[in-house]
């Protein structure tokens, strides 16, 4: 019997159980605590209100019917998706200027209450920002939410009119209204002023 290779032999079980000892615990997934980076600006609160102040000048140009005061709020390069269907093609501010003057034309006394109609009372018009879904969360006030109720006076007949409306204005660096995309019952109007 050859004596010296087993000791050789024990020394490699010894050495192979070491390695493997010492590899097995790297090939396990490990626990690594992940410092996670907040993206997310804190809400610009005044900034918020300066654009919402715009929006409102905006609004009462129109209850103004003045024009050109509301033409000044709007950036040169308007994009405008008006409240009708139109294959969801956007305009430009040379067809929404027009579409103004018609309803400054067509109504007098034009109003706008401010706010969602609750059950009891109504709620906040304006709002911006969000946090779902998680993807496009953003807690910037680029996009204004606008939720309200027009009321006016058809000139031609005499009668009182009103509507629900909601309106998305993307505001430019400048804050001017750069896209407006805006929600109400064009029939409704029509219905309306048509009744008996």
């Amino acid at each position: 019997m050859n004596t010296p290779k087993l000791p050789k032999m024990k020394n490699l079980l010894f050495i192979l159980t070491a390695m493997v000892l010492l590899v097995l615990p790297a090939c396990q997934p490990q626990e690594v605590e992940e410092e996670v980076e907040e993206t997310t600006a804190a809400p610009d609160y005044a900034l918020f209100d300066e654009r919402v102040a715009v929006i409102r000048s905006f609004i009462q140009a129109h209850c103004d019917e003045d024009l050109d005061a509301q033409s000044a709020i709007l950036a040169d390069t308007l994009h405008w998706s008006p409240p009708h269907y139109n294959g969801n093609q956007w305009l430009g501010k040379e067809d929404y200027l027009p579409q103004l003057k018609s309803y400054h034309e067509g109504f007098e006394n034009i109003q706008f209450a401010e706010g969602i109609v609750m059950e009891d009372n109504t709620g906040n018009g304006m709002w911006a920002g969000s946090a779902f879904p998680e993807a496009t969360a953003t807690s910037l006030p680029v996009a204004i939410r606008i939720y309200g109720t027009w009321t006016a006076t058809h000139t031609e007949s005499g009668k009182e009119i009103g509507v629900k409306w909601f309106g998305i204005a993307f505001m430019t660096n400048d804050n001017k209204i750069g896209r407006f995309t805006e929600y109400f019952d064009v029939g409704g109007l029509a219905a309306q002023i048509a009744a008996e």
